[in-house]
């Protein structure tokens, strides 16, 4: 697979994870950029790669992490739970608003190692073998962690419904 297809294939992907991950369009789209030039480097072993979804989200979550990094000694801050929601809520859709504000809600108070999972199963549609990979854990520890998510998720939007 060449660097286009990757792209074809899982740059609209990519950038949704790093936009919900970051917090801001234009950090996602300079981490994205980052991202593919990183594959360029690996541009004659991209032919090898047996799972090539895994592949382009593990350079993205790595890609998003140094940013982070850097951003956080530049700034020592972090994101408002607010902002979080308004991020999830402007990615996600629903049948009605009010049911996409109590999700973003819910989501913006998981764990990020919690939260990011459920992103990259439910919003990308990645396999837990495929998550594990990109983020550096066993199958069951993705798993475990997307149930444990889901357990935290169910309780949060019980009490606001």
């Amino acid at each position: 697979m060449d660097l286009e297809e990757l792209y074809d294939r899982f740059g609209d992907r990519t950038y949704h994870y790093l936009y919900i991950k970051l917090g801001s369009a234009g950090d996602a789209e300079d981490v994205l950029q980052e991202v593919f030039y990183r594959l360029t480097r690996y541009s004659i072993r991209l032919k090898f790669i047996r799972r090539p979804a895994a592949f382009v989200f593990q350079t993205a979550r790595n890609e998003a992490n140094r940013f982070l990094k850097k951003k956080i000694h530049e700034k020592n801050g972090c994101r408002k739970n607010t902002e979080l929601c308004e991020i999830i809520s402007t990615s996600i859709s629903g049948p009605d608003e009010e049911s996409v504000q109590i999700l973003s809600a819910s989501l913006a108070q998981l764990p990020e190692e919690q939260r990011e999972i459920i992103v990259l199963k439910l919003f990308e549609g990645l396999t837990f073998k495929e998550i594990a990979s990109a983020c550096g854990l066993s199958i069951n520890t993705a798993a475990s962690r997307y149930r444990y998510a889901i357990a935290k998720l169910r309780s949060f939007m019980e009490g606001k419904i």
